[in-house]
């Protein structure tokens, strides 16, 4: 039996065809992303926006199985157990020297512009490292939306240290949950950014309300011995903040020495400063000029 993978919209190693692509291979079929004539077809769909033409893949092979995953369902579209708790074929990715995978399922926060609990409901315990991690690679990505919130961070993490692990926390860190203890461990592990090339923590600072928590929890972490300019917190603007508390969360950040990245909510494209101060925050135009001179630059332009 021949099985065609399709991943629609990302550019990235998608995580689930990987597992399916495992499960029919152990089963002696045939997987790939090229076959004419396929039994089957498993279409992976991010984003919400190209599920039509996702759905469209279906009438180039009106003979076979269709199957469409993702979320861009909007709904919960887990692989059955067969399939999720597999070794990932990272064949179909020739070029990446890394592992990936899930420790943990759902998240307990319930942010109201996350759809983490609508698709994978509140938090549990998923799968060990060593179920995903390919013993030839010295990396490891962990797409776990809340990683310290588990009981079994320490033993996560010990397992990271002991196999000489880079590892990346791509989903974010809950800054909110960093206490001395769990800072200190984070600082002996070798943490860097989703292509390895730059030692980094990821968090976030979403709501205003958690301020006092988050700058807690960041200034834990920088006591504990991890470089200021080693953490890129996302701070999420256009959802329910004003510009100021913008500017703000920014402007603090910026005094521990931290690296901002602005995360445009929706992608809203109705407010030019959101997107302006965006630009100049990611480009790092900060360390150049004022945001001041930097919206009048703008405006002479225009």
């Amino acid at each position: 039996m021949k099985v065609l993978l399709v991943n629609v919209d990302s550019k990235m190693p998608n995580l689930a065809l990987m597992k399916i692509s495992s499960y029919y291979k152990s089963n002696g079929h045939q997987t790939g992303f090229a076959f004419s004539h396929p039994n089957k077809v498993y279409v992976s769909c991010i984003f919400k926006k190209n599920l039509p033409h996702a759905r469209g893949i279906r009438y180039y092979y009106p003979d076979a199985e269709f199957y469409i995953g993702g979320p861009a369902l909007w709904k919960p579209n887990n692989l059955p157990d067969e399939m999720e708790h597999v070794m990932p074929d990272y064949s179909l990715y020739p070029d990446i020297n890394y592992s990936m995978g899930y420790t943990q399922r759902g998240c307990p926060n319930n942010c109201p512009f996350c759809i983490v609990p609508q698709l994978e409901g509140t938090f549990r315990e998923h799968a060990s490292i060593s179920e995903f991690h390919n013993p030839d690679f010295n990396k490891i990505i962990l797409y776990d939306n809340n990683f310290f919130y588990s009981k079994l961070w320490k033993e996560k993490l010990t397992y990271i240290k002991e196999q000489g692990l880079k590892v990346s926390f791509f989903q974010g860190l809950d800054a909110r949950l960093m206490d001395e203890e769990k800072s200190q461990w984070l600082a002996d592990t070798s943490s860097y950014n989703q292509h390895f090339t730059s030692k980094t923590c990821y968090f976030a600072w979403d709501l205003m309300k958690n301020s006092e928590a988050i700058l807690r929890g960041l200034q834990n972490v920088i006591d504990a011995g991890t470089r200021p300019a080693n953490l890129m917190v996302y701070v999420l603007v256009g959802f329910n903040t004003t510009h100021e508390e913008d500017y703000y969360r920014f402007k603090k950040l910026r005094e521990l020495g931290c690296d901002p990245f602005i995360m445009v909510y929706n992608n809203r494209r109705d407010d030019p400063w959101i997107r302006h101060f965006g630009r100049w925050v990611i480009k790092r135009l900060y360390k150049t000029c004022s945001y001041e001179d930097y919206l009048g630059g703008i405006l002479l332009k225009s």
